[in-house]
């Protein structure tokens, strides 16, 4: 299990969408399961951050957008108290999700924020503060997220905020308060 504290080369960053990194390989994830015909997808750009971009559908039952990406190996973030990055929106609401496993069954730990959009907005995300979810209803008799095995990460639109989105990114770095 790799140890954020004691790898200096990853030492603070959790996601990387500089092009010099190790970047992780991004599934989308929509509302297809379900009939929907919403559609996202992330990508990094030449100038080192990330696009989380589509369209979400209200037809058929959809009403979401997600993308997941599979950690190089489990991290123990214990040392840390959350995650902070700088971002630019559209005003549409967005969720960080962490998952203990990287099996998309799993319990999904999110935590809603909404950037700004005209300027970058600084986004702290404690751990503490995570819900644990199952398909985007409240798991009221889970525990608290193990940051000492973070195996997963993801981005979601959801809530029925239908229409284009678009949110840019920076590096995911973890903090400690």
């Amino acid at each position: 299990m790799k140890n954020a504290h004691s790898d200096s080369r990853c030492r603070h960053t959790l996601v990387t969408f500089d092009t010099k990194g190790e970047r992780l390989e991004w599934d989308s994830l929509g509302d297809q399961v379900m009939g929907g015909k919403s559609d996202g997808k992330l990508v990094n750009s030449a100038e080192g951050v990330g696009l989380f971009h589509g369209t979400v559908r209200l037809d058929n039952g959809g009403g979401f957008a997600s993308v997941k990406a599979d950690l190089p190996e489990p991290f123990d973030a214990a040392y840390y108290t959350g995650i902070e990055l700088l971002a630019r929106g559209d005003g549409k609401t967005y969720k960080v999700g962490l998952r203990n496993s990287a099996d998309r069954r799993s319990i999904v730990y999110q935590h809603a924020f909404t950037p700004g959009t005209e300027d970058w907005s600084r986004i702290r995300l404690p751990f503490s503060d995570f819900t644990p979810t199952w398909r985007g209803k409240t798991v009221t008799d889970a525990g608290p997220l193990d940051t000492r095995n973070l195996a997963s990460v993801s981005l979601f639109v959801s809530g029925r905020q239908a229409g284009e989105f678009k949110l840019i990114m920076q590096d995911w770095r973890l903090f400690r308060s």
